[in-house]
């Protein structure tokens, strides 16, 4: 026996002329389809018996479904969490309870964040104000500066040009006098000085360099203590900031509240009629709590002040540290370049003696002669006045640019900062509003991991779901898809509860395939467990179902069926019953004849003809 072909899909609907044929068609009808059935089945086979089957045109309810295998799921779920390696302050909730969209959860310890965002605005505030700065232009006193230096510098240009006055050239022949005769004596065989004068400005010299690296270890722990004070007024000051502008938070609600209702903002009384309500303050009292606010607001902007007015001592400090250590660190260096110079003339009058003594005399003969030649010949001293023609150059170059405004680049670089510090801002608010942990959908805490005084890691997290309804995800063959629509109501059995049936509705209806691992992991169970699925793809649905019964879970297993077609009170036959006449579908009557029929709506191997 050759298998039944597949189930045809034809529309069909009776002639108007055969519907005084209804009844008559009868019993017969059915025996003569099958015969002439199996007359073009198998026309090779004309030795084999049919036996032909009446089957009755039927009354009734022709209901067709498309089954969905599936699991109960949440009909949605969020998963949150903090960042990893902070530490958890309080939970709010536990395993079990309701909450509404954006309800806090949990929240974290918030005391370094809350100096971060202080200090990140302190920061933005100094920004600001030196870009400000810039932007205001030079001061009076600095435009004043500017050109006092132009002054100067003139006049050092001004004065090379002037004459030699007496006095220098007096003091010039008097170091020449001194080194001729100096080199005379030695010539003439007088001694040098003396070695101990020599030993005595070597100890000298070395005292001085000890002293000076004495003075850099002071000058060192000295500043760096002062600069380590500031600091740590800055911090108390960041903190009372802190604590001020809590205060300052406190009073403007408390004011606005009383503004608005009159009312004391935290105490309750209970009227005779065992009412609670918040005690109506008199004038005198709203009075205090204004008065308390303007004071929370003052002391906000005094604490505000002060922060700035240590930040700019803080920096002065570690200026002056710089500063004190450079100097101290260059007054070593020149007692160590002292001592090299007492040490080589030590050296000298031990080993050279009068010879070594002679040459020197000799250079500082020639230097004094050099120096009284070129005062007394006043010669052109083309160096000296290329440095003070630069020196005018630059001092008038400062001046035109300080009341020019501004510079470009350097108002850019300014406008960089303080973007810079708004962004640092931004991040360290941004930061302290993550440290609270807020419920992204409405529905009940499935899962918490989080426990206060405990530091986070990557698997702390709290998992809510919305168990008002139940979604189903499940997949429906290409000949199926076709016939499926997002609104048709559906069925639901689950597994667990096999007495009673849940209504569903479709919900969505994917207009693309699942991918081929999909299709491979859930053929098996979608197909009755056959091992191969109907040829071609399968398209994800989901299935909404709602309801309040206690007795379902998340993941119970389901069968849901998806009512593609309802029809009541119709006539149907056997779709076998129909053939292929010359002018169109025909089915038989027992007596053999043919009566032409249109073919309607068709589920599996049933056809329907209406009334």
């Amino acid at each position: 026996m050759t298998a039944a072909p597949p189930p045809r899909s034809r529309k069909l609907r009776w002639r108007p002329m055969l519907t005084r044929l209804a009844l008559v068609i009868g019993l017969g009808v059915v025996a003569a389809a099958l015969i002439a059935r199996q007359t073009l089945v198998q026309p090779n086979l004309p030795d084999q018996a049919v036996t032909p089957v009446v089957v009755p045109v039927v009354r009734g309810d022709l209901i067709d479904r498309v089954p969905v295998n599936g699991a109960l799921e949440p009909r949605d779920q969020a998963r949150v969490s903090f960042p990893e390696g902070n530490r958890v302050r309080a939970v709010l909730v536990v395993r079990g309870d309701t909450v509404a969209a954006g309800a806090v959860l949990a929240r974290l310890e918030t005391r370094n964040l809350d100096l971060k965002v202080a200090s990140a605005r302190a920061e933005l505030d100094q920004a600001q104000q030196a870009l400000d700065t810039l932007a205001a232009g030079p001061t009076k006193a600095e435009l004043a500066q500017a050109a006092a230096h132009v002054a100067r510098a003139r006049a050092d240009m001004a004065a090379l040009g002037q004459e030699v006055r007496p006095l220098d050239i007096e003091v010039a022949k008097a170091h020449l006098d001194t080194a001729r005769q100096r080199l005379a004596d030695l010539e003439a065989g007088t001694a040098p000085d003396d070695l101990s004068a020599a030993e005595q400005s070597l100890a000298a010299a070395e005292e001085a360099l000890v002293a000076a690296r004495q003075s850099v270890e002071q000058i060192r722990d000295s500043a760096s203590r002062t600069k380590t004070d500031a600091q740590q007024s800055v911090e108390r000051e960041i903190q009372n900031l802190a604590q001020v502008q809590r205060s300052y938070s406190d009073a403007w609600w408390d004011w606005d509240y009383v503004q608005r209702t009159g009312r004391h903002p935290t105490e309750i009384v209970v009227d005779a009629n065992g009412l609670s309500a918040h005690r109506r303050l008199e004038p005198r009292e709203i009075e205090a709590v204004r008065r308390t606010f303007i004071d929370a607001e003052t002391s906000l902007h005094n604490a505000e002040q002060d922060l700035k007015n240590l930040s700019e001592v803080y920096d002065q400090a570690r200026a002056n540290e710089i500063r004190q250590i450079q100097t101290a660190e260059r007054g070593v260096t020149t007692a160590e370049r002292n001592l090299a110079d007492a040490r080589r003339s030590y050296d000298t009058a031990r080993t050279k003696g009068v010879q070594a003594a002679i040459l020197q005399a000799r250079q500082d003969l020639a230097t004094a002669e050099k120096s009284y030649k070129a005062l007394v010949d006043n010669p052109e001293r083309p160096a000296r006045q290329a440095e003070l023609e630069a020196a005018v150059f630059e001092a008038v170059a400062a001046e035109a640019k300080l009341r020019a405004g501004p510079d470009p680049v350097e108002q850019a670089r300014a406008h960089t900062a303080l973007e810079q510090a708004r962004a640092a801002l931004a991040v360290a608010e941004a930061t302290l509003d993550a440290a609270t942990l807020k419920a992204p959908i409405a529905g009940t805490v499935v899962e918490l991991t989080l426990k206060p005084g405990t530091l986070t890691t990557a698997n702390d997290a709290v998992r809510i779901a919305d168990l008002s309804g139940f979604l189903i995800r499940g997949q429906v063959t290409e000949q199926d898809v076709a016939r499926v629509r997002a609104g048709q109501p559906v069925q639901v059995r689950i597994d667990s509860v096999p007495d009673t049936s849940f209504p569903g509705e479709l919900l969505l209806v994917s207009a693309l395939p699942a991918s081929q691992n999909d299709q491979s992991q859930t053929q098996m169970g979608s197909f009755g467990g056959s091992g191969a699925g109907p040829l071609g793809g399968l398209y994800p649905i989901e299935i909404g179902v709602r309801t309040d019964d206690q007795r379902l879970r998340v993941g119970m297993a389901t069968t849901a069926s998806i009512e593609i077609l309802a029809l009541r009170d119709v006539l149907s036959i056997p779709l076998q019953a129909v053939e292929d006449g010359a002018d169109g579908p025909v089915v038989r009557r027992t007596t053999g004849e043919q009566v032409a029929v249109e073919l309607g709506a068709t589920r599996q191997t049933w056809a329907l003809r209406p009334t």
